[in-house]
């Protein structure tokens, strides 16, 4: 027969996910906090410095295709350029789309509280697995390092960002 094993103190979750009890206070309150607002700003700026490089990246590889495709009267170049500029299109969508909802997220600085019985689910891939936390009919996508953390089918309390959805702050509740 095997034993449950116990829920790990909140000190832990702390220090995996990278919040203070300041966080998790202000997050009580329904607010971000400060060292939360500088965390979104930085991994907004981040995707957005990523998302300039990639842009510019398939726009000369594309050009490139696109300018050997009619030199050398090759369609299957012109075909391959063309490709790659819709799909640099669909990305500067994405991430104009994730730089949006970071933005609203910091000018409201509310949080979503979420509150429950917590599943955990371990989605197996080709190349590695995706770890998945459900709780009050949401779900999260975490790294297993934060997912080992939680208990399967244990009461906690998660904060998250109200639009991006990123996760911020978590705490078990008596149960």
């Amino acid at each position: 027969m095997t034993q449950a094993s116990p829920v790990p103190p909140i000190t832990a979750l702390m220090d995996v996910m990278g919040f203070t009890a300041t966080d998790l206070e202000a997050n009580q309150q329904g607010n971000l906090s400060v060292a939360q607002a500088d965390k979104l700003k930085k991994t907004r700026l981040r995707n957005t410095i990523i998302g300039g490089v990639l842009f510019f990246v398939f726009v000369i590889v594309a050009t490139i295709m696109i300018f050997l495709g009619q030199q050398n009267e090759r369609v299957i170049l012109s075909l391959v350029g063309a490709v790659l500029t819709v799909t640099n299109a669909m990305m500067i969508g994405m991430i104009g789309r994730s730089y949006l909802r970071t933005s609203i997220d910091l000018r409201d600085g509310n949080v979503e509280m979420l509150e429950g019985e917590l599943e955990r689910i371990v989605r197996p891939g080709r190349q590695q697995d995706s770890y998945l936390l459900r709780i009050d009919g949401k779900s999260l996508y975490v790294t297993k390092d934060v997912f080992i953390q939680f208990r399967h089918e244990t009461p906690y309390r998660l904060y998250r960002s109200r639009i991006s959805g990123i996760l911020l702050s978590a705490e078990p509740l008596a149960g």
